[in-house]
């Protein structure tokens, strides 16, 4: 469900990844959240390659181009078990995020988007919780918050391979706030932010 709220306080983990353009939160900051795409699924404008060294020198392979070689016969990679995870689960979490918007659209269109949301916590133990799982140098600001949020559990988002009619039904629990078996927390931020203070 959304809320409309006002300086509502919030916690939220940042990390300086390679793919962010955006700038640096800083205590004082000010920002508006929701016309841009966020960090998270700006990740997806960079195009998944991997390096593969040919008797020419080193080029550069696209995903799925590299397991086709491989399956093929055409080329040995020693890394493959690892590329393999991490290109299924690549376009696992792009697919899930595509049906994650169109859902939000037809269940709950004043909802902030997952791709130019902020994230965020309720409480401060909820943000160093995210901060341990999501690994890296992470900080946590506190944030007042005005504009929307809205309060779902992300055990309902696609983790794995799932029948399609199970996915777009978990899609709509969660945008209408419903809670899945052993349920976390995350709340989706648009509109103004400050950022407060800087928390350990």
């Amino acid at each position: 469900m959304v809320h409309a709220v006002s300086h509502l306080r919030l916690f939220h983990v940042t990390r300086q990844i390679a793919y962010n353009r955006h700038p640096a939160l800083i205590v004082g900051a000010e920002v508006e959240v929701g016309k841009e795409t966020n960090p998270f699924f700006g990740f997806y404008e960079q195009a998944r390659t991997y390096p593969v060294s040919l008797p020419t020198g080193t080029e550069s392979y696209g995903a799925v181009h590299l397991l086709k070689e491989v399956q093929a016969g055409r080329l040995r990679y020693d890394n493959l078990p690892t590329v393999a995870v991490d290109v299924a689960r690549h376009y696992l979490m792009l697919t899930r995020e595509l049906i994650m918007e169109e859902v939000r659209r037809e269940v709950a269109p004043l909802a902030p988007s997952r791709q130019r949301c902020l994230y965020a916590g309720a409480d401060l133990d909820l943000a160093r919780h995210w901060k341990d799982r999501l690994g890296g140098e992470g900080r946590i600001l506190e944030i007042a918050v005005t504009g929307c949020i809205v309060e779902a559990d992300p055990n309902l988002l696609l983790g794995d391979s799932e029948p399609l009619s199970v996915t777009y039904c978990r899609a709509r629990r969660y945008w209408q706030g419903e809670k899945g078996d052993a349920a976390e927390a995350e709340v989706l931020v648009s509109g103004w932010i400050k950022v407060v203070a800087e928390h350990s």
